[in-house]
């Protein structure tokens, strides 16, 4: 459960659900975006350097330079559903911390809440992972866009980290499943 909250936390913030480079015409460029932030390195001409941007405002201004920019609704519904799954996963790994180390909560109705957040988690961070997935696809295909087929678009690290934690989510609800029966037997 623990490790599985570290792994969603790290995704969930981290710059690198989406990378994208591209290297011409004596320019390197390279994105990386998360959930929340886009960070971009460029180098060219003699000169390198980053910058990083909000996913929340609209415009952005570089160097006097104001663009206008909009991320799609499936973007925001990633975003809302990781969020949803973040806050049912701290919940549930609170509960178990209070369960392993308080007495008092040596319950039956605290492994059912704990099953019940991990698995409300695990569903949520799959939703976000599954719908990114797909969308980026459709949003980022070189065929079907202004973009040149020589820059590289891939599903990065921080996404990975989020579907190691649904993994580590669905673990945790069998353990919970396991502690729910052995409680019912003890009763």
């Amino acid at each position: 459960m623990f490790l599985a909250v570290v792994l969603q936390i790290v995704g969930f913030s981290t710059t690198a659900w989406l990378t994208t480079s591209f290297a011409g015409n004596g320019l390197a460029m390279s994105t990386g975006t998360g959930l929340w932030k886009v960070c971009v390195s460029h180098a060219g001409g003699g000169h390198a350097e980053s910058y990083c941007y909000s996913t929340a405002s609209d415009d952005v201004t570089i160097k006097g330079i104001t663009i206008k920019k909009s991320f799609p609704g499936w973007y925001r519904g990633t975003e809302a559903v990781e969020t949803l799954g973040m806050i049912a996963l701290l919940a549930a790994a609170a509960l178990h911390c209070g369960y392993v180390f308080l007495e008092p909560l040596h319950k039956r109705t605290i492994v059912i809440a704990v099953l019940a957040l991990s698995a409300g988690a695990a569903v949520m961070i799959a939703i976000g992972v599954i719908i990114f997935g797909i969308k980026y696809e459709e949003a980022f295909d070189p065929k079907q866009s202004h973009l040149s087929s020589a820059v590289n678009i891939s599903l990065s690290w921080s996404f990975g980290l989020c579907i190691a934690a649904t993994v580590l989510a669905i673990l945790s609800d069998v353990c919970a499943a396991l502690e729910l029966q052995n409680v019912r037997l003890a009763a």
